[in-house]
């Protein structure tokens, strides 16, 4: 690992296996950073995490990657979903709702900080009014979201739904 800041570009299709690895980070964003990983098909398996990368590259998904080298550090990506089937942070079918994780030896460095803004200028490019998230209130990346402009617009099993009105 070295110290240089990571870049960041769009996702492609081709990031549809770190995009797998990052869910687990988000799902499991309680577990210390030096803790071991449960087996990313013991996460996966949950229906409800998995919305948010099965067949990841459809039309609606996009991505930012951080990288170090050819090393993948961070992603913030955002999916489409339907009302029959979606994710935490679903607030209708036609608003992008976002993932963001760093691995762990790479958290607290800005690279959430940037990943989050990479990809609001990115959605907001492709012509959408809003972008929400799910989190739960204890989870410190609250406070990044927060910081971006995300506002809780509903709670749902104790995890909030947050928006963020792109000008």
């Amino acid at each position: 690992m070295t110290d240089a800041a990571p870049r960041v570009r769009p996702a492609t299709t081709t990031d549809g296996a770190f995009l797998r690895e990052m869910v687990r980070e988000a799902d499991r964003w309680t577990l210390p950073p030096e803790a071991p990983r449960p087996p990313l098909d013991e996460v996966l398996a949950d229906p409800h995490v998995s919305v948010y990368v099965d067949g990841w590259g459809r039309p609606g998904d996009g991505g930012i990657i951080a990288e170090t080298g050819d090393t993948p550090v961070g992603a913030c990506w955002w999916r489409l979903f339907s009302t029959e089937r979606h994710g935490w942070g679903f607030v209708d079918a036609a608003l992008p709702e976002i993932s963001l994780a760093v691995a762990p030896a790479w958290r607290r460095r800005g690279i959430g900080t940037r990943l989050l803004a990479a990809a609001a200028e990115q959605v907001r490019g492709e012509g959408y009014r809003a972008v929400s998230l799910s989190v739960m209130p204890e989870n410190p990346a609250r406070v990044l979201y927060e910081r971006a402009g995300f506002r809780p617009v509903a709670t749902d099993e104790g995890s909030w739904t947050m928006v963020l009105t792109l000008a």
